[in-house]
């Protein structure tokens, strides 16, 4: 069987036997719309990591991908987020990305080579991230490789050694197609000292425009060495200059520093942002480390119990300053000044008390966030003639304050925003809020309030949004009546006479969150809620007239959380049919309000969303029928089931009405069968994000699996990364599948192609080394039955000439002459035009004249190596001198032809190897000579002749 023959064969074998295995190459993408995603879920593919917060309208995800341009093909043209999970070894060829003209982030992990032009085409990318998920795996840049990134403004380069990239970097011009490039991100790359990189930037001008540099767990020491001088001599002649990089923005994160020397970062003497996690022991030491400015510095893990805040904001014009989670237990705000100070993050620490004077020495401040400490007691304002203050934003959440006493924010007329939640208040004094004219947002939830007075929140005149959430609020007055401006109000509260707090809410709102135990929604007690878009309600029992002219009726978005009870007093009316324009419905809790009928009510309403949460006792205990459970919500494009109980996805009747659904997502949820055909009913899908769900390794899914991919539009988040559990162990739930489900179907095809394949085999085979055989056999007991073979060797003919028709006129005119005209000795020639007995099988004549001729020549040309029927003729001439070992062939090449241009003719290359020929010159002289020694051949009948080429 020649190469091509077995080529062709073990091509056809892998195309039907062994494409069972090949499935797993698609649906290696996953591909996300922000529309469907981003207002419900974080996103996360499991693989991106930090990549995953960046800003996208559609995001795609490739995992395992082993052919970049493959799998390119399944991503939309529209995407602008990118992050691919490399096999190692691949190579990104040139303008691999060219279609994806909108991408503007792209991430690539893995080992990889990219080539010059990788990313040509891409004009619009601007945060590029390449990482190495195995530390300081090789990845090979050429000069070109970041042609065309003419906006990147972001490089990450994570996991790969400086020392394989820094050379090609800095002194080559890898880096000149970069122009725009604001951000350099050096992550995990054996950087242990900050002198290899200032040296190469030092003696570099690829990078005019690096304002941003972060080297992140890197370093081990800043040493004085760090500091790169000019290799140009001062002024003076021999002091040489330090070199400013105009770095604005230095980020020294997670590393471990065993040494810091003085003037070690004298190359980036003014910045705008300064962040280190490495524990500093006092201000001094960042001075002396080179650093003269900086508006922004981040100083957690902070060494000392105690920081001078005014001294680092003198020392270095700090405008902002983030000193969290640094176990700080006070501050120092006397030495030195906080003029230039507008932003003070102190979170996380252990502060107990903060006076009066250190916040007198905070008079600029505009932001000041001390949530997460242990403050008793908020000490600003010390009476009605204090300084008042600029403070814009104040944060005390999460602290230990019990008491709001009157007038205690007197000094802060300029706030706008009060974060209060989650101490421990109980008590707001009467104008304990006074002098807060311009305040905007209240946040009091998760305290111990249980009374408020009518005068409370008086003279919050620009208050927006208030937040009483999370306190059981019993004793109450006209406490809204001067929150003219309010638009959102989230409060709890457990009184009978509610509607009396609603009275006097005749205003523009459009957020009501609401905790009670009872609730009527009429008219007349909720007049002035006319414009309200939002209804969020945790309420044991609500009472509704169900109006068609309902006060409700502007409602978008609707909340219902742990309802006992929900009544209507008009018989046979559900209480959501009064929700005429609502988008959004939200239901979380008991499902013992909870029918059939609860989601049919909404069939007239524009739904687009819906949210089930913990309905799963009702079909637990058959209280809802699943396959009516969603009928005639013809317009909803978005359904998210959290513990709905919904286990089985087995049939079409489920979805039947959900015709314009496109993103499904099931989340904490037991899911035991799916079978596609539950799809089917829904055109418009393209999403389904399984969350925290558990499968159970079953070949039930394998039907699922084959349904994705046969190139269905249905994109499964993440399920490649699905796992299933099987006798408490857990394993990859499409690996489990490709590995132990192959269904009746899968094994009856592939018997099927392995037959049909063998078949084909053992076919090519016979015909290229057999058939010959089995026909020679034939031929020769037919003769032997027609008593053709006789003793001793008598021959009709002395010569038959195999030739094709292209070279006939050769024969008749060179050839025929030679050999029967010229003589003595004269030859007798067979030619099939001539002597052939009409009437008889062609095979047979071919046969019949092979061995009635003492010889065979085969005028070989590149026709006659193209003619079948020439072909047949050398095979039955050459089994014949291999077979009866008797010299009977003789080969004439009437055209040059190179061993090259043979190479392709397996039978009759090994002839030319055993057997000398001759070739018919193109001289006169020459062809007289070949005249001579071939007349000479076929006069010694019988003896084997040795001829050499001419």
């Amino acid at each position: 069987m020649d190469s091509f023959s077995m080529m062709v064969a073990l091509v056809i074998y892998l195309i039907s036997g062994g494409s069972f295995c090949l499935c797993l190459l698609k649906q290696k993408c996953q591909v996300l719309e922000k529309k469907y995603f981003a207002p419900f879920l974080d996103l996360k593919f499991k693989k991106c990591d930090e990549f995953e917060k960046l800003d996208f309208t559609v995001a795609v995800h490739c995992d395992m991908v082993d052919n970049i341009s493959k799998t390119l093909k399944e991503i939309p043209v529209e995407t602008d987020w990118l992050c691919l999970t490399l096999y190692q070894g691949v190579a990104v060829q040139a303008e691999a990305f060219s279609k994806l003209k909108s991408l503007k982030a792209l991430s690539i992990s893995g080992c990889v080579e990219f080539l010059p032009g990788a990313f040509t085409g891409l004009s619009q990318l601007s945060v590029l991230w390449i990482e190495s998920e195995t530390f300081r795996v090789d990845i090979t840049f050429h000069e070109d490789t970041f042609r065309g990134l003419n906006s990147l403004q972001e490089l990450k380069l994570s996991g790969i050694d400086f020392s394989s990239f820094s050379f090609a970097i800095f002194n080559h011009s890898l880096f000149n197609h970069l122009p725009q490039l604001d951000h350099l991100i050096l992550k995990n790359n054996n950087v242990t000292h900050l002198s290899k990189l200032t040296t190469s930037l030092g003696r570099s001008r690829n990078l005019p425009n690096l304002r941003k540099l972060s080297v992140i767990d890197n370093l081990q020491n800043l040493t004085e060495e760090d500091c790169f001088k000019s290799p140009y001599p001062g002024t003076d002649g021999q002091i040489a200059q330090y070199v400013d990089f105009n770095i604005s923005f230095l980020y020294l994160s997670d590393n471990q520093f065993i040494q810091i020397d003085n003037n070690s970062l004298c190359n980036f003497p003014h910045l705008e942002v300064f962040q280190s996690i490495k524990s500093f022991h006092d201000i001094e030491q960042i001075i002396k480390l080179g650093i003269k400015t900086s508006k922004i510095i981040s100083l957690p893990l902070f060494e000392n119990e105690t920081i001078a805040i005014c001294k680092c904001a003198l020392q270095l014009k700090v405008a902002e300053l983030w000193v969290i989670g640094a176990c700080l237990e006070e501050i120092d705000t006397f030495t030195g000044s906080c003029e230039t100070l507008r932003n003070l993050d102190l979170s996380y620490n252990f502060i107990k008390r903060i006076s009066f004077m250190q916040f007198q020495s905070l008079s600029n401040l505009l932001s000041l966030n001390l949530s997460n400490n242990a403050l008793e007691n908020l000490n600003i304002c010390k009476d009605e003639f204090t300084p008042r203050m600029q403070l814009v934003y104040l944060n005390v959440s999460n602290n230990r304050l019990t008491r709001l006493y009157k007038g205690q924010f007197a000094c802060l007329g300029n706030l706008q925003i009060l974060s209060l939640e989650k101490n421990n208040i109980n008590i707001i004094e009467d104008l304990a809020l006074d002098g807060l004219s311009h305040l905007g947002v209240l946040n009091l939830q998760y305290n111990t309030l249980f009374t408020i007075s009518n005068v409370t929140f008086a003279n919050l005149l620009s208050l927006t949004h208030l937040n009483l959430y999370g306190n059981m609020i019993y004793e109450h007055g006209a406490v809204f009546k001067d929150l003219e401006k309010l638009q959102e109000l989230m409060m709890t509260y457990d009184v009978d006479d509610y509607y009396y707090w609603f009275n006097y809410l005749h205003l523009p709102l459009i957020h009501l969150m609401a905790d009670t135990k009872y609730m009527i929604l009429e008219n007349e007690f909720y007049s002035g809620f006319s414009q309200l878009e939002v209804l969020e309600m945790e309420v044991l029992k609500i009472m509704s007239n169900c109006s068609s002219q309902y006060v409700f009726r502007s409602v978008k978005e609707l909340y219902l959380e742990n309802v006992v009870n929900y009544d209507c007093f008009l018989p046979e009316t559900h209480p959501l049919l009064t929700f005429i324009n609502l988008e959004r419905f939200h239901y979380i809790g008991n499902p013992d309000v909870f029918s059939d009928t609860t989601l049919n009510s909404l069939k007239d309403v524009p739904l687009k969303f819906l949210y089930l949460q913990d309905t799963d006792r009702l079909l637990k205990y058959g209280q809802v029928n699943v396959y009516k459970m969603f009928q005639g919500l013809s317009q909803l494009k978005v359904l998210h089931l959290q513990n709905s109980g919904i286990n089985n996805l087995d049939s079409k009747d489920m979805f039947m009405d959900l015709r314009q659904l496109e993103f499904l997502v099931i989340e904490n949820q037991d899911i035991e069968q799916v079978n596609e055909a539950a799809f089917d009913s829904m055109p418009n899908l393209k999403y389904i994000y399984f969350v925290q769900t558990t499968f159970p390794c079953n070949c039930k899914f394998k039907g699922l699996l084959s349904w994705l991919e046969s190139g269905t539009k249905v994109s499964i988040i993440n399920f490649h990364n699905q796992s299933c559990q099987i006798n408490q162990n857990t394993s990859n739930l499409v690996s489990f599948l490709h590995s132990n489900c192959h269904t009746d179907l899968d094994l009856i095809m592939f018997a099927v192609t392995f037959v049909f394949t063998l078949l084909f085999m053992f076919i090519s085979f016979c015909y290229e080394n057999i058939w010959w055989y089995i026909l020679y056999l034939v031929y020769t007991v037919k003769c032997w039955l027609n008593h053709r073979h006789q003793e001793g060797e008598h021959y009709e003919y002395d010569v038959f000439v195999s030739y094709n028709a292209h070279n006939e006129l050769w024969v008749t005119e060179n050839l025929l002459p030679c050999l029967e005209q010229t003589g003595p000795p004269f030859f007798r020639v067979c030619i099939h035009n001539r002597d052939f007995e009409v009437g008889k099988d062609i095979v047979e004549n071919i046969m019949d004249s092979i061995y009635s001729s003492r010889w065979t020549v085969c005028v070989i040309s590149r026709t006659y190596l193209l003619s079948n029927w020439c072909s047949l003729e050398m095979r039955m001439a050459t089994y014949r001198l291999f077979a009866e070992s008797k010299d009977s062939l003789i080969l004439v090449f009437l055209d040059g032809i190179s061993r090259e241009e043979l190479q392709h003719y397996n039978r009759l290359t090994k002839l030319l190897d055993k057997k000398t020929y001759l070739d018919w010159p193109g001289d006169e002289k020459g062809q007289q000579l070949f005249w001579a020694r071939l007349r000479k051949v076929i006069a010694k009948s019988g003896r084997k002749t040795s001829l050499k080429r001419y």
